[in-house]
């Protein structure tokens, strides 16, 4: 977060500075609806070294939502950011002679603040905090056995909010003088543990048998493809008198 205010203040400054030689600068107004898939990881260094447990490093995640933006010029940008984001995480499980998959399933409700750079070639790049909201999560296991243990409230056994830090980058594919067309990959990663009950561990289920209760912690990590469209709706110019103006496009 320290880092990313830093830029903020960087970017202030420079800009100001560019602004005073060059003259006006058009300032640019754009709404977006944008929708994405990839997958998802819920990192966790025990459930990695575990034998019999199969972490999924492809399991699904997809999102969709979208965004406003202010544009300085035609290469700074700053906005916000809403989506649904659902991930998932699937266990390959094996114990002695019983065989099974575990799914969790985890939606979320995310706010991000994002500064983005596009480049006078059509590449762009991004960067911002995520804050996620837990709307619901859910386990299911392909099997029926009687010695699973009861997950009905495992939600209370994870974060209902947590912070990721947002990289991003991609290309403008098409675009006209209001209309974009963007495509682009995102990474989101959360540096704090996801889960807050220190006595729950996703691989002690009542029929599997860890080798060890994991004090570690859980990240969540997604990697996903976006696409994105991107319309300009007004802008900030000078009018005729000299003085600053919001207008609309018709």
């Amino acid at each position: 977060m320290k880092v990313f205010k830093i830029l903020l203040i960087f970017l202030f400054i420079s800009n100001y500075g560019f602004s005073q030689r060059r003259g006006q600068v058009v300032k640019w107004f754009s709404i977006a609806g944008k929708g994405g898939v990839g997958n998802s990881i819920l990192l966790n260094t025990d459930v990695i070294n575990e034998k019999g447990a199969d972490l999924d490093l492809l399991s699904l995640s997809y999102a969709y939502g979208g965004r406003f933006t202010f544009s300085y010029g035609q290469n700074l940008g700053f906005g916000v950011e809403l989506m649904m984001n659902n991930l998932s995480q699937k266990y390959a499980m094996k114990q002695g002679a019983v065989a099974y998959e575990k799914t969790m399933k985890i939606n979320t409700l995310d706010y991000t603040l994002f500064f983005r750079y596009k480049s006078n070639s059509r590449g762009y790049f991004e960067v911002g905090p995520t804050f996620s909201n837990v709307k619901k999560i859910e386990e299911t296991n392909s099997i029926q056995n009687s010695s699973f243990l009861d997950r009905s409230k495992i939600s209370e056994s994870y974060q209902d909010k947590y912070v990721s830090l947002m990289l991003g980058f991609g290309m403008t594919a098409y675009r006209t003088e209001r209309l974009d067309i963007n495509i682009g990959l995102r990474a989101s990663y959360s540096f704090k543990d996801f889960e807050d009950d220190p006595n729950y561990y996703v691989l002690n289920d009542g029929v599997f048998k860890p080798s060890v209760i994991s004090d570690k912690s859980t990240n969540p990590l997604s990697v996903k493809v976006l696409f994105e469209l991107n319309y300009y709706f007004a802008f900030w110019g000078n009018a005729s008198c000299g003085r600053g103006r919001f207008m609309l496009f018709q």
